[in-house]
């Protein structure tokens, strides 16, 4: 029989997943530079409100009670926590005045090595475009404090949709709450736009 040439079909689905797979891979990053150390974790400061997607009201908080703060970086050499405080976005504070935007402050207490060596893991950086469905994930920023009370916010690695990586996620989750607070930070709907019958409409 004469020579033929062989035609590969490949279904379209593989196709589409191999592209998934390529655009969801991810290269190592060099590792953060150590972060400086603060006199006090503050969930309140300028960076960590904008880091949450949030933004302030003026009326509510002052550079003065909350200064900036250092950038996120490693777990500087020398350090040793002995707690965390986790600022976590999606509660909402309804009063006189209407419904807030809130973070809410959880002070955590427990076995630090889990997630001191996740916060060491490799950083990972995209290489391609991402498709990443909407996380459920809460947003948090965290501190870790030490016996005297510093604190230094670490830069923890990220999957490679921009979230927390599971372990990340995971050895927080097991640490023990000892202490939480709620704060007004914007105000997202005042009390004349606040539906009594409907709940909170955000304007």
């Amino acid at each position: 029989m004469g020579g033929r040439t062989a035609v590969l079909l490949v279904p379209a689905v593989v196709v589409a997943v191999m592209t998934l797979l390529m655009g969801c891979s991810a290269d190592t990053s060099p590792a953060p530079s150590p972060a400086q150390i603060a006199t006090a974790a503050d969930c309140l400061a300028p960076q960590i409100i904008t880091d949450l997607g949030l933004r302030a009201d003026a009326r509510e908080l002052s550079a003065t009670a909350h200064p900036d703060v250092p950038e996120p970086g490693s777990v500087p050499a020398g350090f040793e926590p002995v707690g965390v405080v986790e600022c976590v976005t999606g509660e909402r504070l309804t009063d006189a005045q209407g419904v807030w935007d809130a973070i809410t402050v959880r002070h955590l207490e427990g076995d630090l090595d889990p997630l001191l060596a996740a916060l060491a893991a490799p950083h990972e950086t995209s290489t391609g475009d991402q498709l990443c469905p909407e996380s459920d994930v809460a947003t948090f920023q965290l501190w870790l404090v030490d016996a005297l009370g510093r604190a230094v916010r670490p830069a923890p690695p990220v999957a490679a949709c921009g979230a927390p990586t599971p372990a990340v996620q995971q050895a927080v989750a097991a640490l023990a709450e000892i202490e939480v607070s709620h704060y007004r930070v914007h105000l997202a709907a005042a009390r004349a736009t606040v539906d009594p019958t409907a709940g909170p409409t955000v304007g």
